[in-house]
This record gives C-alpha cells, structure tokens and sequence, in this order.
C-alpha cells in the first residue's frame, strides 16, 4: 500500500482503484480518518470534499511540493494566518482579523482569503476583498495582498496561487476579478489584463487589472 502522510499539505494527483482522477491540495487525515468506530483503520487524504483511503490509491503524483488552500476550510489555524499577513505587510494585526475571521468555516461569498503551504510552513496568500481602497467600487472584487515569502520567490508559487483563487472565485460563481498594483509586467504573465490607472485613497495613481474566468471569456465570445 502507498503511504499517504508524506503528502500532506502537497499538491497531488491521485488515480484511485476505479479509476477516478482527483487532483488538488491534499491534507493527510491520520491514519483512520477518526472513523475507527466504523472499522476503518487505514490512512486517508482529503481533496476537497472527498476521502480517499489508502487502499484505494491506485496511483499518486506529487504536482507542486506546495499546496494553496482556502482559509475558510482551516479556522484552527485563523490567528496563525492572521499574524502572517500583519508581518509580512507591517501592519496591525486588528487590519486583517476582521477580514479573515468572518470568511473562516463559510461556504463563500467575500471576502476570501488563502495561503499557500510548504508542509506546514506559510510560503505566499493573498485575499479576495471587496475594494482594495480605491475609487472605482463598481470593479469589485479585488485581488489583495499578494505576498511570497523572498526564499521562495522565482518558483512560480505566485502563478500557482493566483490561479487557484482565480479557479476558486469562479467555483462559488464570480468569474471576474480586479487586482490594483504598481507592478507593470508581472501579472499579465498569469492571465492578467492592464485596464488604466486608478486613484487610490491615497490620492495615488496604481494600475488595475481584470482576470476573466474561461467561462467568462467564452460568454463574451
């Protein structure tokens, strides 16, 4: 049998014994899922919403070493999460407690917010707001505070991730996203279109972008 917990919190692709394919950030569920009671007794990983045993992995690739995952689904670790985002942006932690906290154990809607594992390390997150404190509230929602932590840059980690909001946004039905930044030449690599330059509250000009789902763009076909 395949042992499981070297995968947790990794990017991976299983092939399971009836041959479904379930790809995704993967957690390591311990070794009987706590489901004991109903005589299971083998490892587990969890993709999503679904469990797979370990008995019923036929194959397993490792994609990404990392994994990126919705804060919504890990509310245990919501103060960890919290403190990272402060540090990295020097900033109160009171900036980013009520943002995160009210997206923890939802189901959707905004804000969002997501980081990005290397086993069980915060590498790179980002969040999902409704306006990153500029003047056009009708380009909503916004992209916000994406950071990669400096010894994990030029690894494509910051791709990796904002495909996977862009991906996660459109599964709970927003297919439109704006970002506001000063970087010129860096997002358009990810799928990114420069629109024109916004005001922010603070009196600045930053460029913003729009990323469009696939299902957006082939509607506007």
């Amino acid at each position: 049998m395949i042992r499981l917990e070297k995968y947790d919190n990794m990017t991976v692709k299983v092939v399971c014994g009836n041959g479904d394919v379930i790809a995704g950030a993967c957690v390591w569920d311990s070794p009987d899922h706590n489901h004991h009671e109903y005589g299971v007794d083998e490892e587990s990983l969890r993709i999503g919403e679904r469990v797979i045993y370990g008995s019923d992995v036929r194959k397993i690739e490792l994609i990404r070493a990392e994994a990126c995952i919705p804060v919504r689904d890990r509310p245990q670790a919501g103060e960890e999460i919290i403190k990272w985002f402060a540090d990295r942006w020097g900033l109160p932690i009171e900036v980013y407690r009520k943002s995160i906290t009210s997206c923890l154990g939802s189901e959707g809607g905004i804000p969002q917010w997501y980081v990005v594992l290397h086993g069980s390390r915060i590498v790179a997150g980002c969040g999902v707001i409704e306006n990153d404190f500029h003047e056009r509230k009708d380009l909503t929602p916004n992209v916000c505070a994406v950071y990669v932590d400096e010894d994990f840059r030029g690894q494509g980690i910051a791709g990796f991730l904002l495909q996977y909001v862009c991906d996660d946004m459109a599964a709970l039905g927003c297919d439109t996203l704006y970002l506001l930044t000063d970087h010129a030449g860096f997002y358009e690599k990810y799928g990114w279109e420069y629109m024109f330059d916004v005001r922010g509250d603070d009196g600045c000009l930053s460029r913003m972008y729009v990323h469009r789902s696939d299902r957006k763009k082939r509607d506007a076909d």
